[in-house]
C-alpha cells in the first residue's frame, strides 16, 4: 500500500451502510450533504426527500473524518450496483484534498463490479481518477438506463439525454451487469 494510502486510512475512514435500519440513522444527515451538493447541478438531485432516498437506494459508502460525514457514495440496484449520487462536504483545503483521494480510492475500487452514469465535475473527476479506461459503448446507454436517449455522439461513448427537462450530455463508466439472455 502506497504511504498515501496509510495516511489516508489514519485520517478518513469508510463504512458501507446497506440495512434500512443504519440507513435510518443517517438519512438526515447524509440527505442534507447531497441538497447542498445538488444545489448548483442543472437536472438537481434525484431524491425528493430523505424517505426517497432511504426507499430507491440499497448501499451506501459514507466517509468519515472521525464521527463527521465528509463524503457519501450513493447506489442502487440496477444490472448490479449503479452509483446515482455523490457528495462531498464543505471542507477545509487540505482535509478535502484527502476526502477527494478517499473517493477515488473508493472509485478505483469498484470501477469493475459498479457502474454509474457521470457528467460535467464527476466525469472531470473520474477521468482525472483512471475511470476512462472503464467507459462503456454508448451504444448500451438505452438499455441500461432505460431511457430514451436523445443522441449518441460520435466518439463512441457520450450520448445525450433529458433528465428532469434539461438536455445532459452523459457516459456511463464501470461494469453494469447483463443477464445471459440479454449477451446472447
Amino acid at each position: 500500500m502506497k504511504y498515501e494510502n496509510l495516511i489516508l486510512l489514519d485520517i478518513l475512514h469508510t463504512e458501507e451502510i446497506s440495512t434500512l435500519g443504519e440507513k435510518v440513522f443517517l438519512v438526515d444527515e447524509v440527505f442534507a450533504l447531497l441538497q447542498c451538493a445538488y444545489a448548483q447541478v442543472e437536472g438537481g438531485l434525484h431524491f425528493k426527500d430523505p424517505d426517497e432516498l432511504l426507499c430507491k437506494t440499497s448501499v451506501w459508502k459514507v466517509i468519515y473524518h472521525d464521527s463527521d460525514i465528509v463524503g457519501v457514495v450513493i447506489y442502487k440496484s440496477k444490472r448490479g450496483l449503479k452509483m446515482v449520487a455523490l457528495a462531498l462536504a464543505e471542507l477545509e483545503k487540505s482535509l478535502k484534498r484527502y476526502t477527494q483521494m478517499m473517493l477515488a480510492y473508493l472509485f478505483k475500487m469498484t470501477f469493475t463490479h459498479t457502474w454509474m452514469e457521470v457528467s460535467e465535475a464527476a466525469e472531470r473527476f473520474i477521468v482525472k481518477n483512471g475511470g476512462s479506461r472503464y467507459f462503456v459503448p454508448n451504444v448500451l446507454a438505452s438499455k441500461l438506463t432505460e431511457k430514451k436517449i436523445l443522441e449518441l455522439c460520435d466518439d463512441g461513448y457520450h450520448y445525450k439525454r433529458s433528465i428532469n427537462g434539461i438536455v445532459k450530455t452523459k457516459v456511463i463508466v464501470g461494469h453494469p451487469r447483463f443477464s445471459e439472455k440479454e449477451i446472447f
